[in-house]
């Protein structure tokens, strides 16, 4: 009787188990969208970290990495409006930006957002770069300006101008 019992649970559990649908994750949702937009538009890119790169120039000076203070030049937009600049460099100045040791945190003044972190540390100084960023790598359901951005998958080129000091730690 014992093992009829058991063998009823078990049953039940494998169908119980077997019928639960995965759903995807956003980040799963956004690298899916990424993808399809890339290749919609015949865009050849590189994958790291779920952040895609296309290397527009290749930089002949340092590889950039995880510590490091850097100046960039940058225009961001977003794959559902690509022609529409949300933000960018004022006028021809670059910005500084500090890249963490660890990979992580949110962006403020002073960190990238995720997204570029990852993507910055695939430059050399002096190339110009164009990463595809998922919204949850990006903003999220964060909103920086009147246009709103919540959950857009980003495109931000950017150009490596200089690797001003690299933190001796890594």
């Amino acid at each position: 009787m014992k093992l009829n019992t058991l063998i009823l649970i078990i049953a039940a559990l494998t169908i119980t188990l077997s019928s639960c649908k995965k759903t995807k994750t956003q980040l799963e949702e956004d690298t899916d969208a990424i993808k399809s937009y890339l290749a919609a538009n015949g865009i050849n890119a590189t994958e790291l970290s779920n952040v895609f790169y296309q290397t527009i120039t290749e930089g002949t000076g340092e590889q950039c990495a995880l510590g490091d203070t850097v100046a960039i030049k940058y225009q961001a937009s977003t794959t559902e409006n690509p022609t529409n600049i949300f933000a960018k460099n004022e006028g021809n100045k670059a910005s500084i930006f500090f890249l963490p040791v660890m990979l992580g945190g949110t962006a403020n003044g002073d960190t990238p957002i995720y997204g570029l972190q990852i993507g910055l540390t695939t430059m050399k100084e002096g190339g110009k770069s164009r990463f595809y960023i998922p919204s949850s790598y990006a903003y999220g359901a964060s909103k920086i300006s009147t246009d709103s951005i919540q959950y857009a998958n980003v495109i931000y080129e950017v150009e490596l101008c200089e690797i001003i000091r690299r933190d001796k730690k890594h």
